[in-house]
């Protein structure tokens, strides 16, 4: 019976399990802490009946992180990782169904803005920006933080559930938020650009692994092993010639947050040889090498590297330009 229920519930997946009305419903009326808790038990219980997923996750983040210079506890790591995931669900449900008014005092007052003058200049000038972000920190707050700030955003993002999108779209609408369906297909990309000629944010992400659509003779080292590269990043970029900005919500301590913003077509233009994408992948790298518990791509990342991350391959460095990359919490502050 509770091999049944196991099989089950892997086949739900983590996001619909913990999207249940019930769950939706308290994020509504409970307490955040008390709700956040709650799908932290959610969460070990899932976890419990999907162990090969649970497994496969653990494997993969050991095979990476054994190439890190400066090596913490795995298991440390590993454990912290999976609250990371936690958060990240509760970020989701958290942004969709909690009382809106209160996320967005939540979100003005918790979360700092760092290098907000890469994305004011671009849209001065009539330009629109290319804001590339990952599956990294509080990356659900991305939008909706710069639309309180007075932005125009669109991003391109992948629902799991028909009630979360329709949760997320009529909040986004309502502080002037576009949100594109990536199960749209080829609308997808012209949308995009139509949103970047009318002088918007257009956020999307460098590592949805299985929606890349890869070049068919380069490759890039990414997290020690050798990667195929996506050049969605450069057509949108070649099109238009909208700065592209790389950003992340980065969770600190104490349920504090802090959007930190870095320019890649500077660097990417001195360098001919490395496209944008390569650079948003680099960039992404030294955030997943300083805090790696805050990437939740661990289950997907052998869609790109395989089981070439099981090899004994270089380790990773950090490289000397991204100096500026760094985190409060890297003294293994807890969530």
């Amino acid at each position: 019976m509770k091999r049944a229920r196991g099989r089950s519930v892997g086949r739900v997946g983590l996001s619909r399990f913990l999207q249940w009305r019930f769950n939706t419903i308290a994020m509504r009326w409970l307490p955040r802490t008390l709700v956040r808790a709650y799908l932290g038990l959610l969460g070990r219980i899932y976890f419990f009946f999907s162990r090969e997923e649970k497994e496969e996750i653990k494997r993969n983040l050991s095979a990476v992180i054994r190439r890190f210079p400066k090596k913490q506890p795995v298991d440390l790591i590993i454990h912290r990782t999976f609250h990371g995931i936690f958060a990240h669900y509760h970020e989701k449900l958290l942004i969709a169904f909690a009382h809106f008014g209160k996320v967005c005092r939540f979100l003005l007052e918790q979360v700092e803005f760092e290098g907000e003058h890469l994305i004011d200049e671009p849209l001065s000038q009539g330009k629109g920006v290319i804001l590339v972000t990952g599956h990294f920190g509080a990356v659900e707050f991305l939008p909706l933080f710069l639309a309180l700030k007075g932005y125009p955003v669109t991003m391109v993002v992948r629902f799991k559930t028909p009630r979360l999108k329709e949760a997320l779209v009529r909040r986004g609408s309502s502080v002037g938020i576009t949100l594109l369906d990536a199960n749209a297909g080829e609308k997808v990309i012209f949308n995009a650009l139509q949103a970047l000629k009318s002088n918007q944010i257009l956020i999307t992400e460098c590592d949805e692994f299985k929606a890349w659509r890869p070049y068919r003779d380069r490759s890039i080292q990414f997290l020690g092993c050798s990667s195929p590269l996506d050049r969605t990043l450069d057509l949108f970029h070649r099109r238009h010639h909208s700065p592209v900005i790389f950003g992340l919500v980065c969770r600190l301590q104490r349920n504090r947050y802090k959007l930190r913003l870095h320019s890649l077509v500077d660097e990417a233009q001195n360098a001919q040889t490395t496209t944008i994408s390569h650079r948003a992948l680099r960039v992404l790298e030294q955030y997943i090498y300083m805090a790696p518990h805050q990437w939740y791509q661990w289950k997907q990342v052998r869609t790109v590297l395989g089981d070439t991350i099981f090899e004994k391959t270089r380790p990773i460095h950090v490289v000397e330009e991204d100096r500026s990359v760094s985190l409060a919490d890297s003294a293994m502050h807890a969530y």
